[in-house]
């Protein structure tokens, strides 16, 4: 067969259709991934927003303790006690930051 038989014989007998059908069924497997990829983004970002919330709430909840350990500390020297840490024990008075960033 020559190059012209071949091309009338796709493109006469419904090739062209075919074709079409083809492409349209290429482009709609593109856009549904296309869409997926934008839902899945959507939701990490929805995600990401939802655990910066809740590490900042977390954050203050532990700034609060530590606040309040630090005067249950100084209310203790003042009186003249001497708190007891247990060994190991990070404590704002040895210097060592209660919450690292």
């Amino acid at each position: 067969m020559q190059a012209a038989e071949i091309i009338t014989a796709l493109f006469g007998a419904g090739g062209l259709a075919s074709l079409g059908l083809v492409f349209k069924a290429v482009q709609a497997r593109k856009d549904g991934f296309n869409r997926a990829r934008q839902e899945h983004i959507e939701d990490l970002a929805t995600w990401r927003s939802e655990l910066q919330e809740q590490v900042q709430e977390l954050t203050k909840v532990v700034e609060l303790y530590r606040r309040r350990a630090a005067s249950f500390e100084y209310q203790l020297r003042r009186e003249g006690i001497e708190p007891v840490f247990p060994p190991g024990d990070d404590t704002p008075s040895r210097g060592i930051p209660a919450v690292r960033s």
